[in-house]
């Protein structure tokens, strides 16, 4: 797939397939705004000059670092055009990542980890991204024989090779995650603190005072860091986490409350405003 079918993808922010793939090399300076979507992303870095910012951590990218996009994750990429830029990217809907996990072995695994070590990069032993890159080329030469039997089957089986060893390297080598990123230690904080008090209120006084930061330098470093401010933020995770939640089965009005609004009638709005929809209408 081309370059234009990839934008469309960034921009719509959903996955209509069960998995993409797309080996892209380039000079084009891509300028994207922070932004996220509904399906997870893993990014192969080959060459060229880029900085990406995810969660309010900047990684400079070294030849064969593996990037982790969970979904709903803010991020963007700075690029430096002059240099090629060649990458591949591979796009994972939820549906397709828990309908081919099991019990045991979940093929979310390694996005989890990296929530959990707060880390984003991964660079493997070059055994390991050598292996990991062969999966990717058969994957694409499979793409590009369009008459062969079975071809749908023999993607899909191309993929879950793919992910069941990349699973397989992120538990195996868990100092593969790289300690250099570049961030604001209160910004990473506060966005922690979010993420699990999202019930809670949460003013930016209170943010101010529990970390002992000037509020409006905070709100400065924070939306440099994000691209949104706190209030923004705030709103995007909390729609996040109740769009989720309804498409458990909770009902509208309860996943209100549950993600932290505290009437209906606004959270209404702001779903729709960020969703495109009515929360009545997305079950």
């Amino acid at each position: 797939m081309n370059e234009k079918g990839l934008e469309q993808y960034e921009k719509a922010g959903y996955l209509t397939e069960p998995f993409r793939v797309f080996h892209i090399r380039d000079r084009r300076e891509l300028e994207f705004a922070f932004h996220y979507h509904e399906f997870y992303k893993i990014i192969y870095f080959v060459e060229g000059k880029v900085d990406y910012q995810i969660e309010g951590k900047t990684y400079c990218l070294k030849p064969h670092d593996f990037v982790l996009v969970g979904a709903n994750v803010i991020h963007r990429a700075q690029i430096d055009k002059s240099v090629p830029y060649e990458r591949y990217i591979i796009y994972l809907s939820e549906e397709f990542l828990s309908q081919k996990s099991t019990s045991g072995d979940s093929l979310k695994r390694c996005f989890e980890e990296a929530q959990k070590n707060q880390n984003r990069v991964l660079h493997f032993t070059p055994e390991s991204y050598e292996a990991l890159v062969g999966c990717l080329l058969k994957i694409r030469q499979i793409e590009k024989k369009k008459d062969t039997s079975y071809q749908d089957l023999l993607l899909r089986a191309a993929f879950l090779e793919f992910l069941v060893l990349f699973n397989q390297n992120v538990l195996c080598q868990p100092k593969a995650f790289i300690e250099t990123a570049v961030y604001h230690e209160k910004v990473v904080d506060v966005i922690a603190y979010i993420q699990e008090h999202l019930k809670e209120e949460i003013p930016v006084d209170l943010l101010a005072e529990k970390f002992y930061i000037s509020k409006y330098y905070l709100m400065r470093q924070f939306k440099q860091a994000t691209g949104y401010s706190i209030h923004q933020y705030l709103n995007e995770k909390r729609i996040q986490a109740a769009r989720q939640m309804i498409l458990s089965g909770m009902p509208a009005s309860r996943a209100c409350y549950e993600c932290g609004f505290r009437d209906y009638s606004t959270f209404a709005r702001r779903f729709k405003e960020i969703v495109g929809t009515a929360p009545s209408k997305i079950c």
